[in-house]
């Protein structure tokens, strides 16, 4: 277990501030999702591979595939419009991991910030879909007629 960075501990505190909104008043795909991604963070630091810093992480892109495919069926099930950005964003970083993977050319802090980048990204859709929600269901009272919202 390595949560030794600074780089980490701002990643939680981005992660924290992105799923509060989805834990606390979301739906069940921004609450699954949002769970999702708290499991993701701990399973990443725990399967790190600190000997290799900057290079490709297997564990991480094993754990990055799972989010990716519950991002992908929830973006085809549920009537959000934000997992499918969510399950984009993640993609582009999961297809970063392959590529390093294929290619061990490709620079390790690119993969590094790349990374990074794609994953506020996939945070910040969380959290804009949680806002939105919010927003739809103060405005509107649910209709009995559709269970997924």
């Amino acid at each position: 277990m390595n949560y030794a960075h600074l780089y980490q501990w701002i990643g939680f505190a981005w992660l924290a501030a992105g799923v509060a909104p989805a834990l606390l008043r979301g739906g069940w795909p921004e609450r699954s999702s949002a769970a999702a991604m708290i499991v993701a963070w701990f399973g990443s630091g725990l399967v790190q591979n600190t000997s290799q810093f900057f290079g490709p992480q297997v564990g991480i892109t094993l754990i990055d595939l799972m989010l990716l495919t519950l991002l992908v069926t929830i973006a085809l099930v549920s009537d959000r419009w934000w997992p499918m950005w969510a399950a984009a964003f993640h993609g582009l970083g999961v297809m970063l991991h392959l590529a390093v993977l294929l290619d061990e050319k490709v620079m390790g802090r690119a993969y590094f910030i790349a990374g990074t980048v794609f994953s506020f990204l996939t945070v910040l859709a969380l959290f804009l879909g949680s806002i939105q929600r919010r927003r739809v269901s103060a405005l509107s009272p649910p209709d009995a007629a559709s269970p997924l919202t």
